[in-house]
């Protein structure tokens, strides 16, 4: 199933209005005829005033599926466009064809990734050419517009879905020029031009906002409000959460971001990386989102390369806005760490191949969570020439690894330890590693009946060693009958104890091997003092 965007219908040798023509040798009659030539799509670039609709750019569309059909619509012949957005098919001489492609990577009979209307079935977004073949080769050119008519969307928007398409082959594109053998699992991509920044049913395009879940992303398209089909800094972001979930990756525990935020750094780490990885996608790093009316403002607008967050900044005169929770500290790290050039303000230029290593590597089997703290101490690992480097531009952001000890759990610095470390003979747990009675805390957000928060200190870190295999008991229990609970992380595979009833007790059963572990332990309504024990 297909949304068929007919861009024009033509007779043969009649190619003005779709920018194409030409011929080649001359067959006979009812041979075989060449047709081919380039499919491209209108794009605009982004900028710190919004979508530059003044300076159209016609780009090819790249990798998309191709197809060519008889009149009765079945398929006589398929591929992929190439890189400079060529197709070429042998077709039937004097025949009434078509020429479709997708907005769709992969082979043809079954693609992996789908450029689909969310509002309207879940339809795939296709271009469809009519043509007349002749006697001769044919070379016939077009393009998806954008649908602008200098002052609104007056037209179809069919470059949309190419544009979105063509910023994840870039992204495809980077990973594969450091890793050929990189597969990618299925993903679909939900745009529609009714996809608006609200929260209720996906089916009506009420997405909330662009997002990743589940091999699935949604894209915002409302006109006049946030479109994000042209801004490469928003797709990118969002399918480095994808590559995460399925290539690395992730322990983020998702939710609401934004500036002077001190954020849990499982979410600090993720959303860092997104924004960092977008700049090394688009080898740019300015990070531009786009909204607003004719799309003339910009809602994000940021340079990767410098301080989001003034150093020493403090919130409310009490904790440094950068560290190792701040998502702004994080791409900072990353995207210096990457980039290279007389723009770049230290002496550490990686490229990609690195930091993809650690994120394929240590970081996606390492025992603690996933932040800052596992990834810089994986990658020092591996580049022990440069590892005080390393420790010298985390530390310019306010993240430590304390006094020479790589720790992928935290910063061992005095007065930096977010992990408590349980013992497993059955000893009840009392007081976290600071000798602080256990709690979890509100101090940087709110702790809800049914959301127990996703900043610092909402869900607090613990860790374990295990010495012998057997089953073993993880009892977690309030101060009380506040609702308490847990997940437990196996080098990424989590198990979540949260019966959500109120009880004042979770507890887990499970066998376990030698190994280390951690787990968080989070509260829902208010923050709560608890206990826990192994055993």
């Amino acid at each position: 199933m297909f949304k068929r965007l007919i861009l024009c219908v033509v007779s043969v040798f009649i190619f003005s209005n779709c920018n194409g023509g030409g011929n080649g040798g001359v067959t006979n009659p009812g041979e075989i005829v060449t047709v081919s030539g380039l499919v491209t799509y209108t794009h605009y670039k982004t900028t710190q005033d919004g979508i530059d609709y003044n300076n159209p750019i016609e780009k090819p569309i790249r990798g998309a599926i191709a197809e060519l059909r008889n009149s009765s619509g079945v398929v006589l012949q398929s591929g992929n466009t190439s890189a400079t957005g060529a197709y070429s098919f042998s077709a039937p001489a004097s025949a009434a064809l078509s020429i479709v492609i997708k907005a769709a990577f992969g082979t043809p009979g079954t693609p992996r990734l789908r450029v689909v209307d969310n509002t309207d079935g879940g339809k795939l977004y296709a271009l469809a050419l009519n043509i007349t073949s002749g006697t001769s080769n044919l070379t016939q050119n077009f393009n998806a517009n954008s649908g602008w008519d200098g002052s609104s969307y007056a037209g179809l928007r069919t470059s949309a879905p190419f544009a979105i398409l063509d910023s994840i082959y870039q992204a495809e594109q980077l990973v594969l020029s450091v890793d050929a053998t990189a597969t990618f699992p299925g993903l679909t991509v939900n745009w529609s031009k009714n996809n608006i920044p609200a929260s209720g049913d996906k089916t009506l395009g009420q997405i909330t906002t662009s997002h990743y879940t589940a091999n699935e992303l949604y894209i915002l398209g409302a006109e006049n409000i946030d479109t994000d089909e042209y801004d490469a800094s928003i797709i990118t972001h969002e399918w480095s959460h994808y590559f995460e979930d399925n290539l690395s990756r992730t322990d983020s525990i998702g939710g609401s971001h934004g500036t002077d935020d001190i954020l849990d750094p499982r979410l600090a780490f993720g959303e860092g990386f997104g924004n960092a990885f977008s700049g090394m996608v688009l080898n740019d790093p300015l990070y531009i989102d786009t909204v607003g009316a004719s799309q003339e403002s910009v809602g994000v607008g940021m340079n990767l390369d410098a301080d989001s967050v003034i150093d020493g900044t403090r919130l409310n005169g009490g904790i440094f806005l950068d560290g190792f929770y701040s998502e702004f500290s994080v791409q900072e790290v990353l995207y210096d760490l990457f980039d290279s050039g007389v723009s770049d303000d230290d002496n550490i230029g990686l490229g990609f191949k690195p930091i993809y290593d650690v994120m394929v590597g240590g970081q996606k089997t390492t025992p603690a969570f996933t932040s800052i703290f596992s990834f810089l101490k994986y990658l020092k690992d591996t580049n022990l020439g440069i590892s005080a480097d390393i420790t010298a531009l985390a530390a310019g952001e306010n993240i430590g690894s304390g006094a020479g000890n790589e720790d992928e759990f935290e910063d061992l610095g005095l007065g930096r330890r977010i992990y408590t470390t349980i013992p497993v003979d059955g000893t009840p747990l009392l007081l976290d590693v600071d000798g602080v009675p256990l709690q979890t805390w509100s101090i940087y957000g709110p702790i809800t009946a049914s959301n127990p928060g996703n900043k610092l200190y909402n869900r607090m870190f613990f860790r374990f060693s295990i010495p012998a295999s057997r089953n073993y008991t993880i009892e977690v229990s309030s101060v009380g009958s506040d609702d308490v609970g847990f997940t437990l992380n196996e080098k990424g595979s989590k198990t979540f104890v949260d019966s959500l009833n109120g009880g004042g007790t979770e507890r887990l059963i499970k066998s376990l091997s030698p190994s280390l572990y951690s787990m968080d332990i989070y509260s829902f309504g208010k923050a709560t003092a608890f206990t826990v024990r192994i055993f």
